[in-house]
């Protein structure tokens, strides 16, 4: 949060008045036509009011003493006026600039039409010396409003009502209160929770551990310096990233940093005087199909009092894939990109397989580019309890393994990892046969161990199986060049879904 360097905890506390004129040399005489429709000068000249000129000197101590803080009084600051914010008549806050004559402080003239109006917003700010950024601005004091505990310490708080006039000369005097960030409710502000605002920052960088470079000819990854360095079929390049910033629900900004792959700075403001709820969602630039597109990854969400932990660098680094120094991770860890096609159709074609899986799995329908294409799989079943039909074709949804946070709720489980840590430790166990390996998921989907044709009883291999994975399989992460599971579900299954309409079936491929 914001601390605001408007005054110093001293001795006392300052009124100051504004007052609000207009001139005219007209006389006394009814309002013509031309007058009722002229814009006539009006400003704010400014000077200090002790407490002994003000309506009340005893309120204004008793004031100091309500509002006292570590021994001292507040005081007004030395800080000049530069302009001040002011509202009229229910519009949009204007700002009007304040210049010096002789030491007295006067406002740039506004023009107002002659006639009734209504202040209700009157604020007095310092630019801290840079006119052409507000975010450093700094309130020094401003007119409180009726009903606020500052009220009664001023002759006429807001809203005031000001007569504009072209047949005299008319001065409206505003008092107003210096301000600390301690005494904000105090003067019952309606909008200025949003006027003060401090600029932060947060710096992000990632690796992309790209399994074939030719993927990616022809994407802005080929623009990075580093590209050509890169050999054989594997790289690890600088993630290009975008980052939406959200802030209370509501999106403020997006930032990238283009082809270079440079650490990205994300910028946000926190808003002084109120909570706010920041969420920044990551999205990479992967392949999907034959396209480039960035694709969300990840969200952190934070409050103004907190914010992402940055590692000693500064930076809040990470990686996409597992190519990284496992003695020294990064910040935060994105599993393998598989670039999947969202649907397929899926035909078990042979229910004794040939490949080595429970059965041979046609799939259809998919477009060119991905890493799975049309063709014949070894395909396994998950559930031992639900059935699925051979030489049919259906629709499936397609989901990696390496997300099992983006799976129908159902299918949500730490038996992924341990299957594909099974699936890049089969050498463990030399001989093995297919139903060993379905036996080993089935295991972990309640499986009695009694034999369902053609799978037979279980056997001692699926038990090692399992016992090993439950060793060592545990938050396990596939290596570049392994094995993951890829899963299927019947189309148009919610996400929301708790049991299957449909066997969950699977294949293996190289992420």
């Amino acid at each position: 949060m914001k601390k605001i360097r408007n005054f110093s905890i001293l001795l006392s506390l300052c009124l100051i008045a504004f007052l609000f004129t207009t001139t005219s040399c007209k006389s006394d005489e009814p309002l013509s036509t031309a007058d009722a429709n002229k814009e006539i000068d009006v400003s704010f000249s400014v000077s200090n009011v002790t407490s002994s000129t003000n309506s009340g000197a005893s309120n204004v101590k008793g004031m100091q003493k309500a509002n006292q803080s570590d021994g001292g009084d507040i005081t007004c600051s030395d800080k000049l006026a530069s302009y001040v914010k002011y509202k009229i008549d229910g519009s949009d806050f204007r700002v009007v600039n304040v210049f010096y004559d002789a030491g007295t402080p006067y406002t740039n003239a506004i023009k107002l039409a002659a006639g009734t109006h209504t202040l209700s917003e009157f604020l007095v700010y310092n630019d801290n010396n840079t006119p052409n950024d507000v975010s450093d601005d700094i309130l020094l004091s401003a007119t409180p409003h009726t009903g606020s505990a500052y009220a009664s310490y001023v002759t006429a708080p807001l809203n005031q009502t000001i007569t504009v006039t072209v047949d005299k000369k008319n001065q409206f005097k505003l008092e107003v209160i210096c301000y600390t960030p301690k005494t904000f409710d105090s003067f019952g502000f309606v909008y200025y929770t949003f006027t003060q605002i401090q600029l932060k920052q947060l710096w992000f960088f990632a690796d992309f551990c790209i399994k074939n470079k030719a993927d990616y000819d022809g994407s802005l990854y080929t623009g990075q310096t580093n590209w050509t360095s890169g050999t054989g079929s594997f790289i690890d390049a600088p993630a290009i990233m975008k980052i939406e910033v959200w802030r209370n629900g509501a999106l403020q900004n997006t930032f990238s940093n283009s082809y270079q792959g440079e650490k990205l700075g994300v910028n946000y403001v926190d808003y002084v005087g109120q909570t706010d709820n920041y969420e920044l969602k990551l999205f990479i630039l992967v392949r999907q199909g034959t396209a480039f597109n960035y694709v969300y990854f990840k969200s952190w969400t934070f409050t103004d009092t907190s914010t992402i932990p940055e590692g000693t660098d500064g930076v809040i680094d990470g990686v996409l894939g597992n190519c990284y120094d496992t003695s020294n991770p990064p910040d935060f860890i994105l599993a393998p990109w598989m670039n999947l096609p969202t649907t397929a159709t899926y035909k078990i074609t042979n229910t004794t397989s040939t490949l080595g899986g429970y059965v041979d799995a046609t799939l259809s329908k998919i477009s060119a580019g991905y890493d799975l294409a049309n063709g014949v799989y070894a395909s396994n079943c998950a559930d031992p309890a639900v059935t699925i039909n051979s030489g049919v074709d259906i629709d499936m949804d397609i989901y990696s393994s390496l997300y099992v946070d983006k799976l129908p709720v159902f299918a949500r489980s730490t038996k992924w990892e341990r299957i594909n840590w099974l699936y890049n430790h089969l050498s463990w166990y030399p001989g093995y046969h297919w139903y060993d390996v379905q036996g080993f998921i089935w295991l972990y989907n309640g499986w009695n161990g009694t034999a369902l044709s053609p799978v037979p009883a279980v056997t001692a291999l699926s038990n090692k199986m399992k016992a090993d994975a439950d060793n060592y399989g545990v938050g396990y992460k596939v290596p570049p060049g392994g094995w993951a599971s890829i899963i299927f579900i019947k189309a148009g299954t919610p996400i929301t879904a708790t049991s299957a309409p449909l066997q969950t079936v699977m294949i293996k491929v190289d992420p």
